[in-house]
C-alpha cells in the first residue's frame, strides 16, 4: 500500500468496493486538515483535482463525511485529465462515483468518469467549473450522464444537457440504487 493512506483508509474504502489500486490510479491522499463544520484539525481523505499536471484544488472529507474544497481555487470536474483523447465520457455527481467506475472498468478503454466539484444542489445551475473546463468537450461523441435519481441530481442532468448539447448527451440509470457506488457495492 502506498504511504499516503494508511491501513484504515484502505480498509474503509474495501467496504465500498473500492481497492487500493483505485487509489493509487486516481491519485486519492490522506492528512489532516482543519475543518470548519468541526472546528478543529481532523484526518481527512484528501481528492486532488488536477488540471494538466497542476494541483487545482482538495475536496477533504472527514470521517463524519463533512467536506471542504479551497474556497478561492478555481473549480473544476475531478480526474479532468482522463478524458482527453477520448470520444466518450462519463459525468457522475462525487468523487466516490468515479472511483467506483474505475473500479468497475470505466477507465481508460473507451471513456473515463469525471465528477463535478461540489454535487448537485437544488435550485443552483452555478456550473463556472463547466465554462473553464469546456474544451475538454468538443470532441466527445457522446456524454453519458450518470447523477443521482434525486431531485437536484436530474436538475443538474437538465443543466448539463443544456450547456452540452442533447445530440451528445446520454442518460445512465442505476436502477434502484442511488449512485454509481451503491450500485458498484450492490
Amino acid at each position: 500500500y502506498p504511504d499516503f493512506l494508511s491501513d484504515k483508509v484502505i480498509e474503509w474504502f474495501k467496504t465500498r468496493g473500492i481497492k487500493a489500486q483505485t487509489l493509487i490510479d486516481l491519485q486519492v491522499s490522506e492528512g489532516s486538515e482543519w475543518m470548519p463544520q468541526t472546528g478543529k484539525t481532523e484526518n481527512t481523505i484528501k481528492f486532488n483535482y488536477f488540471m494538466g499536471d497542476q494541483l487545482i484544488n482538495v475536496k477533504y472529507r472527514d470521517g463524519r463525511k463533512n467536506f471542504k474544497l479551497f474556497k478561492a481555487a478555481e473549480k473544476v470536474f475531478y480526474n479532468i485529465n482522463s478524458i482527453i483523447g477520448y470520444e466518450y465520457c462519463v459525468i457522475v455527481e462525487g468523487e466516490m462515483d468515479v472511483l467506483a467506475l474505475h473500479e468497475a472498468g470505466i477507465k481508460n478503454a473507451i471513456t473515463n468518469a469525471i465528477s463535478v466539484p461540489n454535487g448537485a444542489t437544488l435550485n443552483t445551475n452555478n456550473l463556472e467549473y463547466l465554462d473553464s473546463c469546456i474544451d475538454y468537450f468538443e470532441d466527445k461523441e457522446k456524454i453519458i450522464l450518470a447523477v443521482d435519481d434525486d431531485e437536484a441530481g436530474q436538475a443538474l442532468q437538465s443543466e448539463l444537457i443544456r450547456r452540452l448539447g442533447s445530440e451528445v448527451c446520454f442518460i445512465a440509470s442505476f436502477e434502484d440504487c442511488k449512485d454509481a457506488n451503491e450500485y458498484l457495492i450492490k
